[in-house]
């Protein structure tokens, strides 16, 4: 479904991209814009599509996925609030190469995409921004297929939690939004149930702790080793 406007402006200028648009750009682009109001495994793009846009997660979280030539799903990324997808295409206008799905309830700001050329070749700084953007998500496909060729289902669980983890105030290491352990099961292409038997043995070695949403990673070095022992298990640098 979709909906006008029903965010401040401010709010709007504090997304990227946008935040670094003048004040009477940001009002001309915000005047093409609208909200769709997502449920729960809703698509919100197919993999093959040709519709021209660029999308902000406002709330909610939505999944990248792909299939495998067996039908198996394979999850890319998640996209968390305030950060946008669809740019690949606004940029090149050719097919969507995955699809892209809510896993929870989500809003997201639709620009239509010749609005977004605009912005993305008439402003050097959004211009900068988009390269440094698009160099990020290269480097973060190549990490996630790494990790998804590992032969073995936990090795791929501790190597993507390792991979998404990131250093909280004060140097502890935490994963500080954890994903579901479906989210997770469909990243490294294992079940869900293997997932749930991964993380319990780490918990069980004390290397990783549990707090509401959060992971806190107890023992860095150990978690990286199991990292490090899967790569030389299967020749990886």
């Amino acid at each position: 479904m979709t909906t006008k406007i029903q965010v401040s402006r401010e709010a709007l200028a504090r997304l990227p991209l946008l935040n670094l648009l003048p004040p009477e750009r940001l009002d001309a682009v915000l005047q093409h814009a609208q909200i769709s109001i997502y449920n729960k495994h809703a698509v919100i793009l197919t993999k093959g599509q040709t519709e021209d846009q660029l999308g902000y997660v406002l709330n909610g979280k939505l999944q990248v996925v792909d299939h495998l030539p067996d039908g198996r799903e394979v999850g890319l990324n998640l996209i968390e609030p305030s950060q946008f997808f669809g740019e690949i295409l606004v940029v090149d206008r050719q097919p969507r190469s995955a699809s892209v799905v809510a896993v929870l309830p989500s809003h997201v700001l639709w620009l239509p995409g010749e609005i977004a050329r605009r912005m993305f070749f008439d402003h050097p700084p959004v211009a900068e921004a988009m390269l440094k953007h698009l160099a990020h998500v290269i480097r973060r496909m190549t990490d996630l297929r790494a990790v998804q060729a590992l032969p073995n289902a936990f090795q791929r669980v501790f190597a993507l939690l390792h991979y998404i983890k990131e250093k909280a105030p004060g140097g502890l290491e935490q994963i500080a939004n954890m994903p579901t352990h479906q989210e997770i099961s469909i990243m490294v292409n294992a079940s869900r149930e293997t997932v749930t038997r991964a993380i319990a043995s780490l918990i069980q070695a004390n290397v990783v702790q549990k707090d509401m949403r959060r992971l806190i990673i107890r023992s860095p070095v150990r978690l990286e080793q199991l990292v490090e022992d899967a790569n030389r298990k299967t020749g990886g640098a």
